[in-house]
């Protein structure tokens, strides 16, 4: 199947068929693990199904339940609703445990492999797929809830890989791949020591972000703190505008050979471009530039600027991320 036009990768008006319903995160009882769940291939686990799993949740839940998911591939649409917040998928590590599907969009609905919809959420070792391919918009997570956090995570894919919509998400030790607008929404998101991986070759050129910031008060923006972009296209570019306000920031960030010097595009809000925040600070590898051939677009941010962009102040400013009842190692 050929690829969608570019103007058409990321329609104006999103049906989709999980809820996109913006909700504040509430404290879900401290830190402390209320329930512990299963999830399995085999007989003597409680669930075979991660969605089964969910399904189990009283609907209303205000304790942290923990979803401990085997190592296995498990081919099924997972959806975690509006009213079941407080969950923490714990997978066996990212390379052991997988969920994929193979969907599109399809009769105006989205159809993502994984879909989480409440407040305060936790993915920790865990992939995510959507193996549809080329050919249409295919996402494989769709991430709406204030407060989601996802550590060790893979999330692959070719079209719009990852809807990073609304409220504070975190992104710690992750793996994104795709090629096309593929981390895109209206998330207000940090994305700490990640690797982006654009796939290719097409052209034209593959673009990472699809901001959609609305307005000059809009909180949303996306903040990339050191990790890597790579890739095999040979023409990259680190973003283009969703929104008239659209923001993304990468700060200590190696860039390989594949960043295109025209890192940025207005797409379809030329004229706006004195209202993006595009910046690059920091930043390292054979695809940074110099002041001598510096996107138009890309502005200079000073110390307190970068600071209004700093974990602490961007996302975490009433302490959540040091309240998630989890241990990483």
């Amino acid at each position: 199947m050929a690829l969608l036009p570019r103007l058409l990768v990321l329609p104006l008006v999103l049906f989709i068929s999980c809820s996109f319903k913006f909700t504040r995160a509430a404290d879900c009882g401290g830190n402390i693990i209320k329930t512990h769940l299963t999830v399995g291939k085999d007989k003597n686990v409680a669930f075979n199904t991660i969605q089964a799993a969910i399904d189990s949740i009283k609907q209303n839940n205000n304790k942290w339940v923990q979803i401990s998911i085997h190592a296995g591939t498990y081919k099924e649409k997972v959806h975690i609703p509006i009213d079941k917040p407080c969950v923490i998928l714990r997978g066996d590590s990212s390379n052991r445990t997988i969920i994929e599907y193979n969907h599109h969009i399809a009769n105006g609905e989205w159809n993502p492999t994984f879909c989480s919809s409440p407040p305060n959420v936790v993915v920790i070792g865990i992939t995510i797929k959507n193996t549809y391919g080329v050919g249409s918009q295919a996402i494989a997570a769709a991430i709406f809830g204030d407060k989601s956090a996802f550590y060790n995570c893979g999330f692959y894919g070719f079209q719009d890989t990852l809807l990073d919509s609304d409220g504070r998400h975190y992104f710690k030790n992750c793996y994104i791949e795709g090629e096309v607008d593929f981390i895109f929404g209206r998330g207000q998101s940090y994305y700490e020591d990640c690797v982006v991986n654009a796939t290719g070759p097409i052209s034209p050129p593959a673009f990472i972000t699809a901001q959609k910031r609305q307005s000059e008060n809009d909180p949303s923006g996306f903040i990339f703190r050191r990790g890597s972009v790579v890739g095999n296209s040979g023409n990259v570019k680190l973003g283009r505008a969703y929104g008239p306000y659209s923001r993304v920031i990468f700060y200590e960030t190696h860039f390989s050979s594949v960043v295109n010097s025209e890192r940025w595009n207005a797409w379809n809000y030329k004229g706006h471009e004195s209202k993006f925040t595009y910046a690059a600070v920091k930043c390292k590898g054979p695809g940074t530039i110099t002041s001598h051939n510096k996107d138009p677009l890309e502005k200079n941010l000073d110390a307190s600027q970068l600071e209004q962009f700093s974990l602490s102040s961007f996302i975490n400013k009433d302490g959540w991320l040091s309240k998630l009842p989890i241990n990483i190692l």
